[in-house]
């Protein structure tokens, strides 16, 4: 039997009965859609956070509370440690050219009869060089707000026009938490970064979110330095160990109640999340791979049953074992390749729709299918062709030409 032969009588069993083959595929394209789907909006999202992250630059640092050792802890569990004056020494430090101490805390703002949700975010002055952030109005904070604790704010572009609309809102008074802030600033349109909106954020010195909600502790602090970013992460731990008394001379990271990334360091661990999501998210699309496996497995008994008579008169008239097997392994693989191919498209269709909804929501990802999910599709389709395949097809191969003739 030559491979046209082969080809044509697997396409020709399969449309002759299509309603049973199409049914059959579907588990296979179920399966291979959410492959494809799943891979290309994580390598988007690994993407998109990269691209955020790099904005950044590269000799930028954070420093978070906890150790580095247990960063993938729950924040239940997650020991706070940094303080103002951790902030502090960072700012009287040479090689440490700007510093930010953060704060973030969801509230209700109220102004002008505006009551919103916002993100309030206790800052600094170096705010404005480590973002991406300019002024639009009035003025940023300054260092004598920090240390003063003042009650000012700098309003993100769409908070402002939202409770003042055409208005100045330069020297307005809005409430957070019924506690009066003054206006000082409003910020250009800047659109997202990360999860955040920076439109929608109130800017407020860091001291003063600190004594707003009563905390002692820092979130984290960001960093610029004029050192290459090992050295610069080695220097870190240092002056943060000598700060909060750490006898770790070894270097311990278990020991340490901090940690202290570098961009490198974000970009890796952002990959292996991503990874793992990735890999979660496979493995219950895989039951629909399963599933679809033993479908076209039980399908092809049905069909070796049902042609019982055909393969008696094949073999009585001279095919071999071995043109019988390849037969029907030709039919299990020809319908997963074919579930695996409509499974790829309709993946790449619903990646760019769903790229799609994402942009409308929060603009910077890209629409870029998966090579290695389209790959890994095709690979698995014909796996499982095979795989499942096999079996029915040696039964069918191994039928006795008299028995499968006689057979009603």
């Amino acid at each position: 039997m030559t491979t046209y032969d082969l080809f044509h009588g697997s396409l020709s069993n399969l449309l002759r009965t299509r309603g049973r083959s199409i049914l059959t595929m579907t588990g296979i394209v179920i399966g291979i859609m959410s492959v494809i789907l799943m891979l290309s909006i994580g390598e988007a999202a690994q993407g998109f956070i990269l691209d955020q992250v790099s904005a950044f630059g590269t000799d930028v640092v954070m420093i978070s509370n906890g150790s580095e050792a247990h960063q993938y802890m729950p924040d239940l569990f997650l020991k706070e440690s940094i303080t103002m004056k951790d902030v502090e020494k960072l700012q009287q430090t040479p090689w440490v050219t700007s510093v930010v101490g953060r704060q973030y805390q969801d509230d209700k703002l109220t102004a002008n009869g505006l009551d919103a949700n916002i993100q309030l975010v206790g800052t600094m002055p170096d705010e404005i060089e480590l973002g991406t952030m300019k002024v639009e109005q009035g003025f940023f904070l300054t260092q004598e707000d920090v240390d003063s604790h003042s009650r000012v704010a700098v309003l993100g572009n769409d908070i402002a026009k939202d409770a003042f609309g055409q208005e100045d809102p330069i020297g307005k008074r809005i409430k957070i938490s019924k506690v009066s802030f003054r206006v000082i600033g409003v910020l250009e349109r800047t659109g997202s970064r990360g999860v955040q909106n920076l439109d929608e954020q109130v800017l407020v010195p860091i001291t003063s979110v600190l004594d707003l909600y009563n905390k002692k502790y820092v979130m984290f602090i960001t960093a610029k330095t004029s050192l290459d970013q090992r050295e610069a992460k080695q220097r870190l731990q240092i002056l943060m160990r000598e700060q909060h008394d750490i006898d770790n001379p070894e270097g311990d990271l278990e020991k340490d109640d901090f940690a202290i990334n570098t961009q490198e360091d974000i970009a890796r661990i952002t990959g292996e999340i991503t990874q793992i999501l990735q890999i979660m998210l496979i493995s219950v699309a895989a039951i629909s791979l399963l599933v679809g496996g033993i479908g076209i497995m039980n399908i092809m008994y049905v069909s070796v049953t049902e042609r019982i008579k055909e393969i008696g008169l094949r073999k009585s008239l001279g095919a071999q074992k071995k043109d019988i097997l390849r037969q029907f392994l030709a039919e299990a693989v020809m319908q997963t390749l074919l579930g695996g191919i409509i499974g790829i498209v309709f993946g790449i269709g619903l990646t760019w729709i769903a790229i799609k909804i994402i942009n409308y929501f929060q603009s910077g990802w890209t629409f870029s299918p998966s090579i290695n999910g389209m790959a890994l599709g095709l690979l698995v389709s014909a796996s499982i062709g095979i795989i499942f395949g096999y079996f029915p097809a040696r039964r069918a191969a191994g039928l006795k030409p008299i028995e499968a003739l006689r057979h009603e």
